[in-house]
């Protein structure tokens, strides 16, 4: 301060300089800030989710550091719309691009509001999005996998009726507890799930006789969950694994947990099920998520329209 009074600048200058300080913007190194909200998001958050919010992260992150940027304050609207640029010629679906912004504004709007950082001036609006259609497992490769199945160990023929059977994601499959399965109305609660809000889902006798034979197989384990491993349960890659192996073995196209969840939603809606049934079962939280599951053919549409025509009520 002595070194200021001493020297020619102006009391206005001085003055200048104590606002400009006061007026310091607040900023995190973008790697810090991310372990930061990884924290704060921790207790309210699946694991799964955090590891997404961070691979997300980092893949923006790294695509900013090559443009110098490596703090919160340093982000502006040009460097959005470089990585979109970017992004977009790398072939990265505009979904993707939306959903990596997302999590970033997200990111950035939750550190600001307890004053960790100063909210970066840019805006974003999204990139429209095309919704693909998802390929399904065919009807005869499921009835191959049926034939084939009584070849294999009790713990994988269960997942595959389940994963046929009631829609189930991987990770809900794996995460079942015996104590959540009712066998008097033959259904399960599903309390770790995709949106965190438990649901519902239901078995036929078949599935019951190997949920049972399963039980009685761990019941010298103490373990709470159907698919037992140690203390806890399978990996979901154990899922992804014994599907791999199976669509080698018999020679199938399309195979994924993910796709038998569809074949499940896209038959119930061919035998009749209304699509709200549909979407509480499959547990979405958006009627247009279980649209994307609508796959008839120009045969099946021309004969409902025949089935379902007014013209045969009048």
């Amino acid at each position: 301060m002595n070194d200021i009074l001493n020297s020619n600048i102006s009391i206005i200058d001085i003055i200048s300089l104590i606002a400009n300080k006061e007026k310091t913007i607040k900023s995190m190194n973008l790697n810090a800030a991310l372990r930061l909200y990884l924290k704060i998001r921790e207790p309210y958050s699946r694991p799964d989710t955090l590891i997404y919010y961070k691979d997300n992260l980092s893949l923006v992150f790294n695509f900013f550091s090559q443009e110098q940027v490596v703090e919160t304050k340093d982000i502006n609207q040009t460097v959005i719309d470089h990585f979109i640029k970017f992004s977009l010629h790398k072939g990265n679906k505009p979904i993707s691009i939306n959903k990596r912004i997302g999590i970033l504004q997200t990111m950035l709007k939750r550190l600001a509001e307890i004053g960790v950082i100063d909210l970066p001036n840019f805006s974003y609006k999204k990139l429209r999005e095309t919704k693909s259609k998802i390929e399904p497992v065919k009807k005869s490769d499921v009835k191959l996998i049926l034939a084939h199945i009584n070849s294999m160990k009790l713990s994988h023929q269960l997942m595959i009726y389940l994963l046929i059977g009631t829609g189930i994601r991987r990770n809900e499959l794996v995460n079942i507890k015996v104590e959540n399965i009712d066998f008097k109305n033959r259904s399960i609660y599903l309390d770790f799930t995709k949106s965190g809000k438990g649901r519902y889902c239901y078995f036929n006798q078949k599935i019951e006789v190997l949920i049972l034979k399963q039980i009685e197989n761990n019941k010298s384990t103490l373990n709470p969950y159907l698919f037992a491993l140690g203390s806890g349960h399978i990996h979901k890659q154990s899922v992804s694994s014994m599907l791999y192996k199976l669509k080698h073995d018999l020679n199938i196209d399309v195979l994924s947990s993910h796709k038998l969840r569809h074949f499940y939603a896209t038959e119930l809606l061919k035998n009749g099920a209304d699509i709200y049934t549909v979407k509480e079962l499959l547990g979405h939280s958006e009627l247009e998520m279980t649209q994307r599951y609508l796959d008839f053919t120009n045969d099946e549409i021309k004969e409902n329209n025949y089935k379902f025509n007014p013209l045969n009520n009048l």
